[in-house]
């Protein structure tokens, strides 16, 4: 045998290059991934290894109703700058949902700073206030006001923007409170558009005992103060009481007054018509 062929013959059965390149596991050396100097692993375990990196890299899924993209609204009441969510507000009106959605003006967005923030015109701070404590500890308290006055400003602004769920249960309170003046029932009922509560108010002031005072009827108007002195004089009439006891109604002293002041105020003001 010649030296060369010596040689070769060593170097295709001894050589170290040819043993390591003859693995018997089979597996492989990789370069390293997320972070990893090297892994070696079969040729199975590399492609499970590189398909969960790169299902790592994609985003999960946004969920539906509580992945929430809220910002902060800078809001000028009354003088007073307020800095809230956006969220909330969004959530119960349709009118904050169109002024975010508005296309800027020319110079820029409003609300973004305090330099321009979006101003909410007649709009006391009191009525601001009662919202974002209710937006933000109604929740948390079962009745988060304790006076008439505090659910009066909550259902004015309510009113005011359209916030049904919340001007429902403004009117709700007030109801389950020491009742309100016949005169303030009738003033809140015209100013927030609270129909249900005109006719009972004019019944009130009809059945008492006391007249009208100066005040009163100035706050209740002229056409409102002499329908009101018609049906007083009405419901004591004689013969309203002989009505009442000669047809023997069903319905109680006070139901059969109600229909008696219904018809000389008329529907149109109870039903909007």
């Amino acid at each position: 045998m010649s030296p060369l062929s010596a040689s070769a013959s060593q170097l295709s059965f001894s050589s170290p290059v040819s043993r390591s390149s003859r693995s018997p596991s089979g597996n492989i050396r990789l370069p390293g991934l997320l972070g990893q100097s090297s892994v070696v692993a079969s040729p199975v375990e590399s492609v499970r290894s590189i398909a969960s990196f790169f299902t790592k890299l994609r985003s999960p899924p946004r969920h539906s109703e509580f992945y929430l993209q809220d910002e902060l609204s800078v809001f000028l009441v009354d003088g007073v700058l307020f800095r809230v969510h956006r969220f909330f507000l969004q959530r119960e009106s349709d009118v904050f949902r169109t002024m975010f959605v508005c296309p800027p003006t020319q110079d820029g967005p409003e609300g973004l700073t305090d330099d321009k923030p979006i101003v909410l015109p007649e709009v006391t701070v009191a009525e601001f206030e009662a919202l974002l404590k209710f937006l933000y500890d109604g929740g948390i308290s079962p009745s988060p006001f304790s006076t008439a006055d505090e659910w009066i400003r909550l259902l004015s602004i309510a009113t005011r923007y359209a916030m049904e769920r919340i001007r429902a249960r403004a009117l709700h309170e007030l109801e389950c409170l020491p009742p309100l003046d016949p005169i303030q029932k009738i003033a809140l009922a015209r100013k927030h558009d609270v129909r249900e509560w005109l006719l009972p108010s004019y019944v009130a002031l009809c059945l008492r005992r006391e007249p009208l005072n100066v005040l009163e009827a100035v706050e209740l108007g002229l056409e409102t103060m002499v329908l009101i002195a018609i049906g007083r004089e009405t419901v004591r009439d004689p013969g309203t009481l002989r009505d009442f006891e000669d047809l023997r109604q069903p319905l109680g002293y006070e139901e059969f007054m109600t229909a008696i002041v219904a018809n000389i105020f008329g529907d149109g003001e109870f039903s909007g018509a």
